[in-house]
């Protein structure tokens, strides 16, 4: 029945999705796409429609006497547990969930968003109906709207089911997030499973650090685009490794460098990824480093506005933010970072956790 409504609207679409995002919270997405209203081939509301829907799949979704549907049910709890099986055959993705418990060890990020295996098998039609019951009550909740339309009509659907039909709502979550906490040592472990290569995740972090633009810069120039640091000295240069990247959290304060490597190159990557970051915090960065980073960050900006989804993660992402800015207003202050402001911010990392993921004898 959904399926024929979401093909009725011109090829309409609903879909959901949960992860940590970046506020040490669960974040349940549900988003609805369809047509600009100008397109409509016999004038109808394609936006006051969808809306409709959408408010009809979360007030009364598929369920009685306070449950869903058993065989809905168990079709998503096998799901949801082959999808926690899956991950060990996709290595990138094991290391990662793997070095993330230890490394936000305690810290909402140490568990995987799915949960573990045992949690899922205990999911019933009542307990699932009953965390659903709970998001509607308590959760924090953003509405945000992206595309041509004046969303007039989102406006009015949504302000009336939250002053009607969600009349419920207490101990409203608030949105908050706390730096990680940065480990009096480094903590090394090392992982096995049978395969050829070796995974390499390092974490860095700096609960000191306040500067977001010099930070964006510093994990771009380190590993964030093509000609970064990570890529030209460690790969191409010294051959060390078939990948080498970097990405961070600036709410969490923290970076994280990975790479894929032969087993017998972690330790050599390891030096060589220290080294690198060493470097940036000893004498900045090059103008032709800074030239480079502002490139990549200004043509990722520019591609925002080819997707109403892009721009609305956008905003979604800057939630958190003391002033949220357009992606406009972004590029104006990201285009003042210096070599010194991103000394500075590399000054204030501190290595956290080693993780290795070896088919390998040695790491």
């Amino acid at each position: 029945m959904l399926s024929r409504r979401l093909a009725e609207l011109y090829d309409a679409s609903i879909n959901s999705s949960t992860g940590l995002g970046n506020w040490d919270k669960r974040c349940t997405s549900i988003r609805a796409s369809v047509l600009d209203n100008r397109y409509a081939l016999d004038g109808e509301n394609l936006e006051e429609e969808m809306c409709g829907l959408l408010r009809e799949c979360i007030l009364s979704p598929n369920s009685e006497d306070g449950a869903f549907d058993e065989n809905v049910t168990s079709l998503m709890r096998s799901e949801l547990i082959d999808a926690i099986d899956s991950v060990i055959n996709d290595k990138a993705y094991y290391a990662s969930q793997k070095a993330a418990e230890t490394a936000f060890i305690g810290e909402p990020q140490e568990k995987s968003p799915n949960g573990t295996h045992e949690e899922a098998e205990k999911v019933t039609a009542k307990s699932a109906y009953d965390a659903y019951g709970k998001i509607l009550e308590t959760s924090h909740i953003e509405i945000l709207c992206a595309g041509s339309s004046e969303f007039s009509a989102a406006e009015k659907t949504f302000t009336e089911m939250f002053a009607g039909a969600v009349t419920n709502r207490h101990d409203i979550c608030e949105l908050s997030v706390a730096p990680s906490i940065l480990k009096s040592e480094p903590q090394y472990v090392s992982d096995r499973l049978p395969m050829e290569q070796a995974i390499l995740r390092m974490y860095f972090k700096a609960p000191e650090l306040s500067d977001k633009y010099a930070n964006m810069m510093l994990i771009m120039i380190l590993g964030g685009m093509t000609t970064s640091r990570f890529f030209k000295n460690i790969r191409e240069k010294q051959s060390l490794c078939y990948y080498c990247a970097a990405t961070g959290s600036f709410y969490k304060k923290y970076l994280c460098a990975y790479a894929g490597v032969e087993p017998q190159n972690v330790k050599r990557t390891e030096e060589a990824i220290l080294a690198e970051l060493r470097d940036i915090a000893e004498n900045g960065v090059t103008e032709e480093d800074i030239s480079a980073a502002l490139l990549e960050i200004h043509n990722s900006l520019t591609t925002l506005y080819d997707s109403a989804n892009a721009i609305g993660n956008w905003y979604l992402n800057k939630i958190l933010d003391d002033k949220i800015l357009s992606p406009e207003e972004y590029w104006e202050e990201i285009q003042k970072v210096t070599s010194e402001r991103i000394r500075a911010a590399a000054r204030l990392y501190k290595l956290d956790t080693v993780y290795a993921l070896s088919g390998g004898e040695d790491v």
